[in-house]
């Protein structure tokens, strides 16, 4: 039986390719379908990445500007109502945000300034005043996106025998994914270590996989396999075979329930590249069309049988269903015509 899921859409309110979003848009989902509900939050500036409380009570954006913000709403049936004040990152252009396990902190990456942010999450969800700001520094061999740092997305490494527990940061800048150990009293970070991508791949986002993670490259249309445990790399394989670089450039990266499948976004190309995953090795299954243009993000449907996109450029979110057998994606296009999406997030 299907479980009824809601999902919270962040979006571009300043447009550019696509059309200018109001703010967060809710939707119900039954199966591949989305109806939308309304905008649970208009006025709100640029809520490019979403994230949601393990009790889905309250949602927490970022506002993806020059000064960067982020806030927290309490989810209140088909609205969200600000929840305390929003607060400053110290850096700009914030493009990803999470909670840590705990659930007393809000990490942000920003990409502009190549820096990240720790927020204390108060009992009732709102956001206190920045406990720290970490300003990464160095560069890449790709001139004009790789002049200075970029932090990309900022997750958890799950706490497990190893005693990793790591806040991991992708930054596509400089090549490199930071590893820091998050001090839960004070809210400080302190960098435990980094690893070294291969030259130009510009890491944007990664999942974990047990004692493995994989970054996907969005310079050079790969994925890198990072063994954990030894903080090195050991394997890569192309998202896209066949194009030259640049044509490609992949955005969100997700594994299926089961683990046996990496499903990655390509934009310029505009397809859904599906990985075969066996451990350390990956081999690309085969890619689908997403259906729209520049998919900047992708979410599995929580028992793995279905995959939405969000296609920022042609205003809409596009849904397949997956073959169990061969993890490929096959479906009918747009379901939800809606401004610039850029984040999916489901309850």
């Amino acid at each position: 039986m299907m479980v009824p899921m809601r999902a919270y859409i962040g979006a571009a309110t300043t447009g550019g390719q696509g059309s200018s979003a109001k703010g967060i848009v809710i939707a119900d989902v039954d199966g591949a379908r989305l109806t939308p509900v309304g905008v649970g939050a208009d006025d709100v500036e640029n809520p490019m990445y979403l994230a949601m409380s393990d009790d889905g009570r309250v949602l927490y954006t970022v506002h993806e500007a020059g000064e960067g913000r982020v806030s927290a709403w309490q989810v209140d049936d088909d609205t969200l109502r600000p929840l305390g004040e929003s607060r400053p990152t110290g850096g700009n252009g914030p493009c990803h945000l999470s909670i840590h396990p705990s659930g007393r902190y809000l990490l942000t990456a920003d990409y502009g300034s190549g820096s990240i942010s720790v927020h204390p999450i108060a009992d009732d969800g709102s956001l206190g005043e920045r406990t720290a700001m970490v300003q990464h520094s160095g560069s890449g061999p790709d001139p004009e996106r790789q002049e200075g740092p970029h932090a990309h997305m900022i997750v958890t490494d799950p706490v497990d025998a190893s005693g990793r527990g790591h806040v991991l940061v992708t930054d596509l800048g400089t090549d490199t994914v930071h590893r820091y150990a998050l001090d839960q009293a004070s809210g400080q970070l302190d960098e435990a270590d980094r690893i070294t991508l291969p030259p130009g791949s510009g890491p944007r986002h990664l999942v974990i996989n047990g004692d493995l993670a994989y970054v996907v490259g969005e310079l050079d249309s790969t994925v890198s396999v990072i063994d954990l445990t030894a903080g090195s790399v050991v394997g890569t394989v192309s998202t896209s075979p066949g194009t030259e670089r640049g044509e490609s450039q992949p955005s969100a990266i997700r594994l299926a329930p089961d683990t046996r499948f990496l499903y990655v976004a390509n934009r310029g190309v505009d397809e859904i590249a599906v990985l075969e995953v066996d451990g350390a090795d990956l081999r690309l299954a085969g890619a689908t069309p997403c259906g729209g243009t520049h998919p900047r993000d992708l979410v599995l449907s929580p028992d793995g049988s279905h995959v939405f996109v969000a296609n920022q450029f042609s205003d809409d979110i596009t849904a397949f269903s997956i073959d169990p057998a061969t993890g490929l994606p096959s479906g009918d296009g747009a379901v939800l015509r809606t401004p610039s999406p850029a984040c999916i997030v489901f309850v």
